[in-house]
């Protein structure tokens, strides 16, 4: 396990990342989000694409960033089609761009089975020894398979709810993580908007939490308790 990954154990990362149809898209932007999350004790983000990371690393040397490189298919969906730093290419770019940990999808897809991913992995692995992989899952079978590769050091529920279809944080999904994947660390992801949340996912055995649209996007944000107004009131 990489030392790098080692670090992260009981910490929190804080996603920096907007699309291209919001306001906050752009590197410059994302530096500036960079900056709230060191300023509120960050000692890690998740930042996508080149440009973003360029930037945040720009901006400090000792930040720890996980880089990931999204590629949207069109006429394909999240949960649909690995998006997450799909190719041993995108991942390149991202990890020349300056991140230390790169974070990818690890679902097995009919579209592209164990043998492909185990083959990225082990590129990256081979290319890149001082960088670290995250593998972003939300079935126990595919972490399973990827901790049982050798090449990663994370596995994260990323993706758990393009499954569960709950809109809740799954922390008996965390539970089965640690059970059966005990040679890496396990990072909790995905619909962690309440301090309850991150209570749980400790509670549950994880080694880190990443926030992710609860902080980054603040239009989701304020529809949230726009939404709850209107909701309490309406009883």
């Amino acid at each position: 396990m990489k030392e790098i990954s080692k670090k992260l154990k009981g910490q929190v990362i804080i996603s920096c990342q907007a699309y291209e149809d919001t306001p906050l898209y752009g590197p410059m932007y994302m530096e500036a989000m960079a900056k709230c999350a060191i300023m509120g004790g960050a000692i890690a983000v998740r930042s996508c694409w080149s440009q973003d990371i360029k930037a945040i690393r720009a901006l400090s040397k000792d930040l720890i960033i996980v880089g990931i490189n999204k590629k949207i298919i069109e006429g394909k969906e999240e949960g649909q089609y690995p998006i997450i730093t799909p190719t041993y290419k995108d991942a390149k770019e991202v990890i020349e761009a300056g991140c230390d940990i790169v974070a990818l999808d690890c679902t097995i897809f009919p579209e592209r089975g164990k043998e492909e991913i185990y083959s990225i992995l082990k590129k990256i692995h081979d290319n890149y020894p001082d960088i670290a992989i995250m593998a972003d899952t939300g079935r126990v079978e595919d972490a399973v398979f990827a901790a049982e590769s050798g090449f990663v050091d994370i596995v994260g529920t990323t993706l758990s709810e393009y499954y569960t279809h709950s809109g809740k944080f799954d922390d008996q999904l965390i539970k089965e993580y640690k059970e059966k994947c005990p040679n890496v660390l396990i990072n909790a992801e995905g619909k962690i908007w309440e301090l309850s949340d991150v209570q749980k996912a400790i509670d549950a055995g994880a080694d880190m939490v990443s926030i992710g649209s609860a902080v980054s996007r603040p239009h989701l944000i304020s529809q949230r308790f726009i939404n709850y107004n209107q909701n309490y009131r309406n009883k």
